[in-house]
């Protein structure tokens, strides 16, 4: 992870409301959300030739510094003009909800306030959950961590549509199609090189010329790969081991890594952005534009636009959207009374959903599709009842431990940035500015599988990361600016193998403007496996610290508290930022929302692509998998069409 940078690194950018390179009301495509799975999927469908609106509802800021500069991502996460500011409830026991120290209430004053005892009249609203909004969503403001999911969860897609085209190995033709790889030779069939997403590694100088980091990398994989007292140069070997290689046993070989990221060869930060403004962007030798492209941003979609077949079943035409900035309630700028254009486009071939796991179950409901007894008590009318949409959505479990060394970890690459947001007076900007530096840092620099004794089967099911001088103890208001003192280490461990799809996403009124209950469930199913994983997880990150030795230790513990178990440090500190599954793919109307084909059950010309069609979470971080199945999904579109 990295140093938090201050607020004035900020800078101003011009919002803009649309880029068109056509004007119409009516496109062969209207795609909603340009996030990892709808943006790419639009820029491909407008290469080919195909017209398409793409509605966005937040604006076009990724030529900034917070969204270019890999090491601004938690700032650009809580950015009032760059993300939406969702609260979700992780149990509905509401006295084991409220043990988690980040349980946020809004005051009186209508300020923020967290912790284990609020204030006398305090509302409360459960956990901050940050979701990027602007063009490229969450793949713009995540920790661009692009590793792909175990084979396994994409054989499970195929084992639950009896779709071949799912399994693992006949995917791989799809992560080429979009990778840029920077950090490989060229030419290995593994990788792709010419891809939208460019892939990158952090500076592994940075593990390896930091003497107590090193240390505890080196303990690390003396106790995860039995192999003793490695020494540096082994350490970068190890290290440099590609989690995105072909290997289908990949994930059977516990170890410490470093993670693939979505940066590019000059460490910028690489998202859907850079591929739409491309698209966007290229004119033919007569200066017009190349490609039929539309983007509209500040577009709150509010509902589909049907017709029917002429035998009564629903055909989707269009959508219906409302122009103006700040006008969903999970932005920090909304104004009730501040009411937008309304405006419709209308789709030739299809509407495409790609909203994400909160938003697009919460638009389709508004248009029809959902539980019939939901509809019916928001007084919508019913187009299809389907009982999954908003059904079944999931999430990682993150858990940290958090501890204090006696000295500083030497050698930190942000001990000289200021955040000033000037590069004469920040090195660190000025750095980046050239190619390199820290602020060309993404997520953690240090990355493990571990296989417990609760896995189902020969794969790791826990991913870990950690890094020394911060800490990553999950999201709270204003977590993107504190500042940890640099005898700081933390370690998160991440759980895969999701047993516990219960969660859900309804809506609290018909009012599109208005943000839907989402309710996780945390450890409604599975409890008692997950919690011994994550449990054993934790330990063995103790037991590695417990050797690290002086001058470093003893440590002083912060997470997890002396005063409680294990385990409740687990229920009460659990956290996650991954959620997917509430519009699952599967073949049964009654059980999943999208068929193999990301078709929605029961409607002609309406698919869903991003992250809510999957039926078991991807790994332990989504964007990759997103990317990949929104290429499948292109693909799939121009064979139907």
């Amino acid at each position: 992870m990295k140093k938090a940078i201050k607020y004035t690194i900020l800078l101003g950018g011009l919002a803009v409301s649309a880029k068109c390179n056509n004007v119409s009301s009516e496109y062969d495509y209207v795609v909603v959300g340009s996030g990892p799975g709808g943006g790419p999927l639009a820029a491909n469908l407008a290469r080919e030739g195909y017209s398409v609106f793409l509605i966005e509802a937040g604006g076009n800021h990724g030529d900034e510094l917070l969204q270019q500069v890999p090491g601004l991502a938690d700032v650009n996460s809580e950015d009032p003009e760059m993300s939406w500011q969702f609260f979700v409830s992780h149990y509905q026991n509401e006295t084991q909800a409220r043990r988690d120290r980040y349980f946020t209430y809004r005051l009186a004053n209508g300020s923020l306030w967290y912790g284990i005892d609020p204030p006398e009249g305090a509302t409360p609203l459960g956990i901050y959950y940050p979701r990027g909004a602007t063009v490229g969503g969450s793949a713009i403001s995540n920790a661009m961590n692009v590793v792909l999911p175990p084979p396994a969860d994409f054989n499970y897609i195929a084992n639950v549509t009896g779709d071949e085209s799912w399994q693992a190995e006949n995917l791989a033709q799809y992560f080429t199609e979009f990778e840029r790889n920077t950090y490989t030779e060229p030419g290995s069939v593994d990788h792709g090189y010419d891809g939208f997403i460019s892939t990158n590694r952090n500076n592994i100088s940075y593990i390896a010329d930091r003497p107590g980091v090193l240390r505890v990398v080196q303990n690390a994989i003396s106790q995860t790969e039995n192999i003793e007292s490695p020494s540096q140069e082994e350490v970068i070997q190890l290290m440099e081991r590609d989690l995105n290689r072909p290997d289908a046993d990949r994930y059977e070989h516990p170890g410490v890594y470093q993670i693939p990221l979505h940066i590019d060869e000059n460490r910028r930060r690489s998202s859907p952005w850079n591929y739409i403004s491309d698209t966007l962007a290229e004119t033919s030798s007569n200066g017009s534009a190349l490609y039929p492209l539309t983007l509209s941003t500040h577009s709150l979609a509010t509902k589909i636009v049907f017709t029917n077949d002429g035998k009564g079943n629903p055909v989707a035409k269009g959508v219906e959207y409302i122009v103006g900035e700040g006008l969903y309630e999970a932005d920090r700028r909304y104004n009730a009374s501040v009411q937008g254009t309304k405006r419709v486009v209308k789709a030739r071939k299809e509407v495409i959903i790609s909203g994400g796991a909160f938003n697009t179950p919460q638009i389709l409901k508004l248009s029809g599709i959902g539980p019939r007894n939901e509809l019916e008590e928001h007084g919508i009318p019913v187009v299809v009842d389907l009982p999954a949409v908003g059904e079944y959505l999931q999430d990682n479990y993150e858990v940290p431990i958090n501890m204090r060394s006696q000295i500083p970890w030497e050698n930190s690459p942000f001990a000289e940035c200021t955040g000033s947001g000037d590069a004469e007076t920040d090195p660190c900007l000025a750095q980046w500015e050239e190619g390199y530096g820290a602020y060309g840092e993404g997520a953690a620099p240090i990355f493990m599988l571990y296989r417990t004794g609760q896995s189902d089967n020969n794969d790791a099911d826990l991913i870990i990361f950690g890094a020394g001088g911060a800490v990553f103890d999950g999201h709270y208001p204003g977590f993107s600016t504190v500042q940890w003192p640099p005898t700081s280490f933390f370690w998160t461990a991440v759980k895969m193998q999701n047993r516990n799809p219960t969660g859900t996403v309804r809506l609290r009124s018909s009012n599109p403007r208005e943000v839907p209950e989402i309710n996780l469930n945390f450890y409604k199913e599975g409890r008692d496996a997950d919690v011994a994983a994550l449990a054993e997880g934790l330990e063995h990150l103790l037991s590695i610290m417990n050797v690290t030795g002086e001058p470093y230790a003893p440590f002083d513990i912060i997470d997890p508290p002396a005063e409680i178990s294990l385990e409740q440090h687990i229920l009460d500190h659990s956290f996650s930022h991954h959620v997917s599954g509430s519009c699952r793919m599967g073949r049964e109307k009654s059980t999943s929302c999208v068929d193999s084909n990301f078709k929605v059950h029961g409607v002609d010309g309406l698919r869903v692509v991003d992250g809510s069609i999957f039926p078991r979470a991807p790994g332990g971080f989504p964007v990759g998998a997103t990317f990949l199945i929104s290429q499948k999904a292109f693909h799939t579109i121009l064979a139907d069409a």
